[in-house]
């Protein structure tokens, strides 16, 4: 059993590949995790393993609760450009977080192996943030952490507020952010940024 609770996060919206029966049993080869899905996607034909969590929740439902966070007029208006919003699972999510150590993201296209094996209790203990890329990054569940993107990112010239004005996807979650987040968090704990 590990020290350290990391929940992960999974939006899914349209129809699910062939291959996510899957990706479910592999999730489920990995109790020590709770991978949590938020979907409009019926899964009861699905064979979901017991720490794989479904929350049914519509698009509109996912842009409301964004909407408690940001107070201009944002764009979001498709699940892809939903990734540029990763950075904000803290907070858009954090009623589901409640009593998690870390929470992070993932792709639905990865076959887990056993993610215990690299992401242990002492990795857990040293960082602040594990990885780089959507398909699987992690963050200690801090109100400093689940705060930073809605900050002026140093050594930018756009904000979030132009990431979320635009309806391009603009890699927030795997090109400006990580940069600035790294040279944040290398005092103390740090982050470990891998491809």
């Amino acid at each position: 059993m590990n020290k350290h609770s990391v929940a992960l996060i999974l939006h899914y919206y349209g129809k699910l590949p062939n291959y996510f029966p899957l990706w479910l049993k592999s999730a489920g080869a990995n109790p020590n995790f709770t991978f949590m899905i938020f979907s409009d996607i019926d899964f009861s034909s699905y064979n979901v393993p017991a720490n794989v969590k479904i929350f049914p929740m519509t698009f509109d439902e996912i842009k409301r609760l964004v909407s408690l966070y940001l107070d201009f007029e944002f764009v979001l208006n498709n699940s892809y450009k939903f990734c540029d919003y990763r950075p904000l699972y803290g907070l858009i999510f954090h009623e589901y977080l409640e009593g998690y150590d870390f929470w992070g993201y993932v792709d639905s296209d990865v076959i887990w192996g056993d993610i215990g094996k690299f992401i242990t209790d002492d990795i857990l203990g040293k960082y602040d943030k594990l990885y780089r890329l959507g398909h699987l990054t992690i963050y200690r569940n801090t109100e400093e952490i689940n705060t930073f993107a809605l900050h002026k990112l140093p050594g930018w010239n756009i904000s979030y507020k132009d990431v979320y004005r635009t309806n391009m996807h603009m890699c927030f979650e795997e090109a400006l952010l990580p940069e600035n987040l790294f040279s944040k968090f290398t005092r103390g704990r740090g982050a470990i940024l891998l491809a």
